[in-house]
């Protein structure tokens, strides 16, 4: 493909959402530690569809939501504008900006109906003590919005999913959720920070570490077939990251990192123009500063060591 080149601008000189927000309205603040958590990370932007009505948002005048979390904290958080590129973005039901039609704090809060930040998801799992990484797309075929999330679990770090009918409310109906919607009763998957895409009418997924993922049954990308073993992931991982292979073989193994490490993390993808070339780009753990950097490659059946093929090859800097 041909070279692509950026143009990179910071809009009104500051952050969206910073630490100052979070440490001004307290939306970090944890309530069993002494520390405060400052920080306001992983957004994703979504353009709220015209099938929810004003009534229906966190303002009349809201046409566009950016889901965002702390990296160590218990909730999601939102805050809305009338556009995309505007100065004034509005934190909502977050600290002294609580809307009492809605229950906890953002958009979902771990914390909700317990005092021991746990939810009991399936089979023994246990989601505990942390979200965060919230990823968030728009489903125009049922008309709602699907949240996937990593936090700690009893199992390890995993990622899950809940749904939404207009993108505020994403817990459970137990705790003040939604009827039908919130936290679904599955692992959604073994992998974590993930970014979703489609190409060719499927579902994929692009975690940290860069590695690839898709549903085990395409069929049923957000929901467990009948007769499926919800303990088991419902999206399925690559057994290796192309990214990490290539750095790898270009040498930059450790260039400047510690313990010889490549540190992939915080991905975010978008399929270009041409249908048919995926754009990655990522940082590194431990570099400083911690640069973005990207990658762009032509996505096709080449395989990458998943059931169905799926997407790989060497990715071009």
């Amino acid at each position: 493909m041909s070279e692509v080149t950026y143009r990179v601008e910071k809009l009104h000189g500051r952050p969206i959402v910073d630490g100052s927000d979070v440490r001004r309205l307290r939306i970090g603040a944890d309530p069993n530690r002494s520390r405060l958590r400052g920080d306001a990370m992983f957004p994703t932007v979504v353009r709220i569809p015209d099938w929810v009505p004003a009534q229906d948002r966190a303002h009349p005048d809201a046409n566009y939501y950016l889901y965002c979390a702390s990296h160590h904290g218990t909730s999601i958080h939102m805050a809305w504008s009338d556009r995309v590129d505007s100065a004034d973005w509005t934190l909502f039901n977050a600290g002294r900006l609580d809307d009492p039609r809605f229950p906890g704090r953002g958009v979902f809060d771990l914390r909700l109906g317990n005092e021991t930040e746990t939810i009991d998801v399936v089979d023994g799992i246990v989601l505990k003590g942390h979200v965060s990484s919230p990823e968030v797309i728009v489903d125009e075929d049922n008309r709602h919005f699907i949240m996937v999330v990593h936090g700690s679990s009893n199992d390890g770090q995993r990622s899950f999913v809940a749904t939404s009918k207009c993108g505020l409310n994403f817990n459970r109906p137990e705790v003040g959720g939604e009827e039908g919607h919130g936290l679904k009763r599955l692992k959604f998957a073994d992998r974590n920070y993930l970014r979703v895409f489609t190409y060719r009418g499927d579902w994929y997924g692009f975690a940290q570490r860069g590695f690839f993922l898709e549903p085990a049954d395409p069929e049923h990308p957000w929901d467990a077939p009948a007769g499926w073993n919800t303990s088991d992931p419902l999206w399925v991982s690559a057994e290796s990251s192309p990214i990490e292979d290539d750095l790898v073989a270009d040498g930059l193994a450790g260039d400047h990192l510690p313990n010889g490490g490549l540190g992939l993390r915080h991905g975010s993808v978008r399929v270009m123009e041409d249908g048919e070339t995926l754009e990655v780009f990522y940082s590194r753990k431990w570099e400083e500063p911690e640069r973005l950097a990207g990658v762009a490659d032509e996505l096709s059946p080449r395989g990458y060591g998943s059931r169905r093929g799926g997407l790989g090859g060497r990715c071009g800097a």
